[in-house]
C-alpha cells in the first residue's frame, strides 16, 4: 500500500478566549491519504442526520455512557461547551483549504448536484469568516488510546466488545451532521501502566482530488504523526493534544475523553442549542440521570447560557415537551408525552423486581381516573438509556383486558442484556430479532414473553363491567399469547342472501340513504307490530386486485382526544402484482376474528372515510364513503374517518388495484 505524503500545515496560534497553557510544538499533520476512486463531496451517512439534533447528541451521549461505565465511574459526567474560535487557529486549516479547493476544481468539471453545492457553500462561508463556533464535548471515562482512536475513526468498526449495537461504527460519522466543515478532532487521555496518557487525532470528509497524472488524494484526511507513518500504523497518532482541545484535556482529572464539531452549525435549528441537548439528554437517558449515574452540563460562552441536566432539572425540561405527541424530527424517536410519562412512572410508581438477572423496573398504575382511552405503555431503557417502547411482546395491544399502566424496564446485564444489545440497531433505538439469528431471536421473543407475564400479573384483569366492546366487534376467548396462524389475505365475497338479492336488481347500489346505519343498511326507526325488520345489508366493496405490502397505520388524537385519523406508512412489495394502470383505492376495516377458513365466516366491519391527505393533495370518498382514490401509491397518507376507532390496533387498511373504467376495468 502506498504511504501517504504528509500535508504540513503552519503551527497554529491560539485565540485569546482560549483556557489554554503554553504550547508546546505541536505534533502532527492533517494528511490525505493516495485515492483509490473519485468521490464527491455528498456523504449519504452523513446527511442522513442533517439538522436533527436527536442522533447527534444521542449518540454522542451514548459513548460518554458507555465510556464511564466502562471506567467504573459512579456517575458518568458530560459537560458540552460551545465557543468561538479563530478559523486559521484550528489545527491543520491550511492542509484542509488545500484539499477543498483542489477537490473543488475538480468536482466543477462535472455536473454537480443540489445537495453537493449546498455542502460546498456551507464550507466556503465558514472558511471566508475570521472565526466560527466549535462544539466540544468532554467526559470523564475510560479515555482514549491509540487502539480505541483507531476503531473510532474506522467505519464499520466499534469500541465495544459485544456485537450487535455500535457495531456498526456511526458514532463518529453521526457527528459530522453538526460540523458544516465536516471536520471533528478528537483528544483522550488514558491509562498505560500506571501512567497517564494523552493521544490526539481528526478526521475531515471532503471530497478527492487529483495531485498529478498518476495520483490523486482521497476524500478522507487524518491527524496523523508526521513522518512515513499511516493510519495503519500500530502507533499512528500524535501523544500531543493539540490547543483546541487542549483545554478540556486539562480539567480531567483522571481518564476521559474529548470531542471538537468544528464549524458547529447549532443544528441548523431556531432552537437554542443548550435547549435541544438537554432536551434530547433528559428524554433518551431519563433514568440514567434520575438514578444518578449521568448529569449533563451545557455551556454556551457566545450566549452566556447554561443549564445542568440532572435529576432534579428533569421535571423541568420534561415538562416542556408533554403535549408533544410526536417526535420533533422523523420517525422512532421518543416523543415528549411519552418521556413525560415515563418520568411521572420514576416519581411516582412503585419498583417492581424480577428473576431474571440484570433486569428491573417501575410500574404506575393508570386504573384510577384514566379514561375509556388510557393504553398501557413499556418502555425499555438499556444502561439508563432509551432503547424502544415498541418491543415485540410489550405492545399496548399485547396487554388488552388488563388494567392499563405505565412501565419502564431497565436492563442492564445479564443474558436479556446481551440479547437486546445484540437486536439494537445502529442508532441503539428500536429491537430488530432477525439481528440475532433465527435461535437467538426466538430467546430473545421468549424473554420479552415473560417480562409481559409478570407486567400482566402486576397489572391484574379488568372486571368484566368494565370492559368495553366497540359495537360489531365478535368476541373470542381463548389463548391470548397463541401464535396467529397464517391465512390467505382478506378477500371480500357476498353472501347467498346478497347474491340472489344482486340477481333480483335489488341492493346494487351501496350508498347510504338517509335513515342508515353505519354499515350503509336502512333500518326502521319505530318499528310497528308486524313483522321484524330483515337484517341491514353490510356493505360490500367492490372486486380489485389486492397490492400486497408493507403497511402500518398510527391513530393520531384530535383536540378532544377523539382517534379519527390514521397516519398509514405504505409501500408495495417488490414484485407486488400491480399494473401501472391500476388506479389504486383505500379502505378501512375492522377485522371480525374470523376468516375465509371458517364454514361462515363474519364479515369485517368497513369504516367510512371522510377524507384522505396524501403529498398535499385531498382525495374524497367514493362507493357510499367506505373508499378513496389514492394518489400515489408509495406515499405515507392520512385518514380521516367519519367516526371515532377505539384502537388503532384494531384497524387495518387494504390497498386495492383497479384498472380505470375506460380500460374496462372493474
Amino acid at each position: 500500500m502506498a504511504t501517504a505524503t504528509p500535508v504540513v500545515s503552519r503551527p497554529a496560534t491560539v485565540p485569546i478566549n482560549w483556557r489554554a497553557s503554553p504550547l508546546t510544538k505541536m505534533d502532527g499533520n492533517l494528511i490525505f491519504g493516495s485515492a483509490n476512486q473519485p468521490q464527491g463531496f455528498l456523504n449519504l451517512a452523513m446527511a442522513k442526520w442533517d439538522g436533527n439534533p436527536e442522533p447527534i447528541v444521542r449518540e454522542m451521549l451514548q459513548n460518554c455512557l458507555d465510556a464511564a461505565v466502562e471506567a467504573n465511574r459512579t456517575a458518568g459526567e458530560v459537560h458540552f461547551t460551545i465557543r468561538r474560535v479563530a478559523v486559521e487557529a484550528i489545527p491543520g486549516i491550511e492542509a484542509y483549504r488545500e484539499q477543498f479547493e483542489g477537490a473543488v476544481r475538480e468536482r466543477e468539471k462535472g455536473k454537480q448536484g443540489g445537495a453537493e453545492r449546498r455542502v460546498v457553500k456551507r464550507i466556503r462561508r465558514v472558511l471566508a469568516a475570521p472565526d466560527t463556533q466549535v462544539l466540544l464535548c468532554r467526559d470523564n471515562g475510560v479515555g482514549l488510546n491509540a487502539d480505541r482512536m483507531k476503531r473510532i475513526l474506522t467505519e464499520g468498526n466499534t469500541d465495544k466488545s459485544e456485537a450487535g449495537a455500535g457495531a456498526f461504527g456511526i458514532g463518529h460519522l453521526t457527528a459530522f451532521a453538526a460540523s458544516d466543515l465536516r471536520f471533528i478532532h478528537y483528544a483522550g487521555r488514558s491509562r498505560s501502566n500506571g501512567s497517564l496518557l494523552d493521544v490526539a487525532s481528526a478526521h475531515a470528509v471532503l471530497a478527492s482530488r487529483t495531485v498529478n497524472r498518476n495520483s490523486g488524494r482521497g476524500a478522507h484526511g487524518f491527524w496523523l504523526l508526521g513522518d512515513d507513518r499511516t493510519l495503519f500504523h500500530p502507533h499512528p497518532y500524535p501523544n500531543t493534544v493539540p490547543g483546541l482541545l487542549r483545554s478540556e484535556i486539562e480539567c480531567l482529572e483522571d481518564t476521559g475523553s474529548v470531542v471538537g464539531v468544528i464549524g458547529f452549525n447549532g443544528f441548523r435549528s431556531d432552537e437554542k442549542p443548550v435547549e435541544a441537548i438537554s432536551r434530547v439528554a433528559a428524554k433518551n437517558f431519563l433514568v440514567a440521570i434520575w438514578n444518578g449515574s449521568m448529569v449533563v452540563h451545557i455551556r454556551d460562552e457566545t450566549t452566556s447560557s447554561e443549564q445542568t441536566v440532572d435529576r432534579e432539572r428533569l421535571e423541568v425540561i420534561l415538562d416542556r415537551e408533554r403535549n408533544r405527541k410526536r417526535a420533533e424530527q422523523g420517525g422512532g424517536w421518543l416523543s415528549g408525552e411519552q418521556a413525560y410519562r415515563a418520568w411521572q412512572t420514576l416519581e411516582t410508581g412503585r419498583k417492581l423486581r424480577f428473576e431474571e438477572d440484570g433486569v428491573g423496573g417501575y410500574f404506575r398504575s393508570l386504573s384510577d381516573g384514566a379514561g375509556p382511552r388510557a393504553r398501557s405503555r413499556v418502555q425499555v431503557f438499556r444502561n439508563g438509556m432509551w432503547i424502544t417502547n415498541e418491543a415485540d411482546r410489550l405492545l399496548p395491544r399485547d396487554f388488552n383486558g388488563f388494567k392499563p399502566f405505565d412501565a419502564i424496564l431497565e436492563i442492564d446485564s445479564g443474558a436479556v442484556g446481551d440479547l437486546l444489545r445484540g437486536a439494537e440497531g445502529p442508532e441503539h433505538r428500536g429491537l430488530e430479532r432477525r439481528r440475532l439469528g433465527r435461535q437467538g431471536g426466538r430467546k430473545l421473543l421468549d424473554k420479552l414473553k415473560e417480562l409481559a407475564a409478570r407486567l400482566r400479573e402486576e397489572a391484574g384483569r379488568v372486571e368484566q363491567s368494565e370492559e368495553f366492546t366497540p359495537t360489531g366487534f365478535a368476541m373470542f376467548r381463548g389463548d391470548a399469547e397463541r401464535e396467529a396462524e397464517k391465512v390467505p389475505p382478506y378477500r371480500p365475497r357476498r353472501s347467498p342472501a346478497e347474491a340472489s338479492a344482486a340477481e333480483r336488481g335489488e341492493g346494487e347500489e351501496s350508498t347510504p340513504q338517509p335513515d342508515t346505519d353505519e354499515e350503509g343498511g336502512s333500518v326502521d326507526r319505530e318499528p310497528g307490530p308486524g313483522p321484524r325488520p330483515t337484517r341491514p345489508r353490510r356493505f360490500t366493496p367492490k372486486p380489485g386486485r389486492s397490492i400486497r405490502g408493507r403497511c402500518s397505520v398510527r391513530a393520531i388524537p384530535d383536540a378532544d382526544g377523539q382517534l379519527r385519523e390514521l397516519r398509514v406508512m405504505w409501500r408495495p412489495a417488490r414484485g407486488a402484482n400491480r399494473r401501472s394502470s391500476d388506479n389504486l383505492v383505500v379502505r378501512v376495516r375492522v377485522p371480525s376474528g374470523s376468516d375465509e377458513t371458517c364454514v361462515h365466516p363474519i364479515g369485517p366491519r368497513w369504516l367510512r372515510i371522510s377524507e384522505l391527505h396524501c403529498n398535499g393533495e385531498v382525495s374524497d370518498p367514493q362507493d357510499g364513503g367506505f373508499e378513496v382514490e389514492l394518489p400515489r401509491g408509495e406515499e405515507p397518507f392520512t385518514i380521516k374517518l367519519a367516526d371515532r376507532i377505539p384502537d388503532a390496533n384494531a384497524v387495518e387498511v387494504d390497498v386495492v388495484g383497479r384498472r380505470p373504467a375506460a380500460s374496462g376495468g372493474g
